[in-house]
């Protein structure tokens, strides 16, 4: 049982929702996102140097170390979600994920030795700055008990989610392409994670036998897959800046309405004049960092190995 599904269901216990309440939650997916940070740059930086046109070559792939550390990266970061998923609602771990972009920021800053420019710097405090105010006001409880998302519900997203994928998949380089891969890698991280939320719900009160037999759990495993291979084709297709940005804002902005219709989560409705602006400045922060135009294209940009 979660820690916010007990607290539920406790009589006369207050429910818990604010983020200090999921203080083991915040901090797995706070550490998750530092880990998606490092892995993307490091991942980035090898599908860069192999992509033909576009296209990852996956033996060339595998013979990358930057590829592999990066992948390491982002396995150990999708343990810290699942983790966080488990101990906290949907619509506060995927939120506090789109902090993945600052700590890619940084994690390039040291390894090109340039310095962020004013731009970025501008659009990492006003991201952090608004994913601070959305959590801490939107306040997300948590799933209803007795609710779990119809099978139909969970075959039409994980197929719309992995057509979606495959469609941009097509595309070839350049910043449309990384930026249209990033937007639907995004849209099935979104959805991985919901459908892992509710494959952990399951776990906790039936136990793993009778969650394996639920179409959540292996849409959880398909969507995990899908958004993997359109992050990978995304950071083939152009910089970073063209499709971390994307990743980092479609995964919530799927997330959270997903939690709300499969889950029911939801926010708090009286502060939406509070986390609403606020979550609109993180964007705008984010927006920032994709105009700003990454080290990548600067001169002197040579990551040092």
């Amino acid at each position: 049982m979660t820690v916010w599904a007990a607290a539920a269901q406790e009589p006369g216990l207050q429910l818990a929702r604010g983020v200090g309440d999921h203080l083991p939650g915040t901090v797995l997916a706070l550490t998750a996102a530092l880990l998606f940070g490092l892995g993307s740059v490091l991942q980035h930086e090898a599908a860069a140097r192999v992509a033909v046109d576009g296209r990852l070559p996956v033996r060339a792939m595998l013979r990358q170390r930057t590829w592999l550390l990066g992948q390491a990266a982002t396995t150990a970061g999708t343990g810290a979600q699942v983790a966080a998923l488990a101990l906290a609602p949907v619509s506060l771990v995927q939120p506090l994920l789109a902090g993945a972009l600052v700590a890619a920021l940084a994690v390039r800053t040291v390894r090109t030795a340039i310095p962020p420019t004013r731009v970025e710097v501008v659009g990492a405090g006003l991201t952090v700055a608004g994913i601070a105010v959305f959590v801490a006001a939107a306040r997300p409880g948590p799933a209803a008990l007795d609710r779990s998302p119809a099978g139909w519900a969970v075959v039409a997203a994980v197929v719309g989610v992995t057509l979606a994928v495959a469609l941009t998949a097509r595309l070839g380089a350049g910043p449309g392409a990384a930026l249209a891969c990033g937007v639907t890698g995004g849209l099935a991280a979104g959805v991985a994670a919901v459908l892992v939320a509710a494959g952990l719900t399951v776990v906790s009160a039936a136990g793993v036998a009778a969650a394996l037999g639920r179409p959540e759990v292996w849409g959880a495993v398909v969507a995990g897959v899908v958004s993997q291979v359109g992050a990978q084709q995304a950071y083939g297709r152009g910089s970073l800046n063209a499709s971390l940005p994307a990743l980092a804002v479609l995964d919530p902005l799927a997330a959270v309405p997903a939690a709300r219709l499969l889950l029911g989560e939801h926010l708090e409705p009286g502060h939406a004049v509070v986390w609403g602006p606020a979550g609109l400045v993180a964007v705008l922060g984010i927006v920032l960092l994709t105009r700003s135009g990454g080290p990548s294209q600067r001169p002197g940009a040579a990551v040092r190995r």
